[in-house]
């Protein structure tokens, strides 16, 4: 499995199934960010943090990748998605989503869009982690201390974080040095992060602070 970071909390995760290749996608967003959405991108399935489709530039892909953006189990191509409400005061959209996937043999939860900590309930369905995906840059998302908090409370195995400062961004949101300043850890710096289950650490977690591909 190789899992690339294209800014905010879009990440983008190649995996195999067989002899056969999938890509998963998460939370595209626009242009008024700041930053370019690659527009080469071809995901067989795209995972969506919020109800309302408007809100991500599906167009951007070049095919018609099968969108997630409700409540429930799903597998497609050999990912497994488990798309778990977060509920909200948004009386429009009472539920953001979270995700659990399974993807060759590891799991890896999505809290791309978390505003708030997760209650126990919440990590219960999240269940047993591998690689956990979160924001730690504040702003509309959660701050550092609270991804700590939360990671904290899910005790994944790896760490990658998301929805960051990066240049070009107008919205102001910490940068990936002060939430690590906030976690006591193992930190490896990389452009891509390429994985096989037996690659995981086995005491010690690790956070991966990715490069925006």
């Amino acid at each position: 499995m190789q899992i690339f970071w294209h800014g905010f909390s879009c990440v983008r995760i190649e995996a195999a199934h067989g002899d056969k290749e999938a890509v998963l996608v998460t939370d595209p967003y626009g242009s008024e960010t700041g930053l370019r959405f690659p527009r080469t991108l071809k995901p067989d399935v795209v995972a969506l943090t919020h109800q309302d489709r408007e809100r991500f530039p599906l167009e951007a892909f070049e095919n018609a990748p099968f969108v997630i953006d409700n409540p429930g189990e799903y597998e497609v191509s050999g990912i497994f998605a488990y798309a778990i409400a977060v509920r909200t005061a948004d009386e429009a959209h009472p539920h953001h989503l979270m995700y659990r996937f399974e993807i060759e043999g590891m799991s890896v939860g999505f809290l791309g869009n978390l505003k708030r900590k997760l209650t126990d309930e919440e990590i219960a369905r999240l269940g047993s982690i591998d690689i956990l995906l979160l924001p730690v840059g504040g702003g509309e998302f959660i701050t550092a201390k609270q991804a700590v908090e939360t990671i904290k409370a899910v005790e994944p195995r790896m760490v990658i974080p998301l929805a960051y400062h990066v240049e070009g961004l107008k919205k102001e949101l910490g940068t990936a040095d002060a939430f690590c300043k906030e976690l006591v850890c193992k930190r490896q710096d990389a452009n891509k992060l390429k994985i096989t289950k037996k690659d995981l650490p086995a005491e010690d977690f690790v956070v991966t602070v990715l490069e925006r591909a």
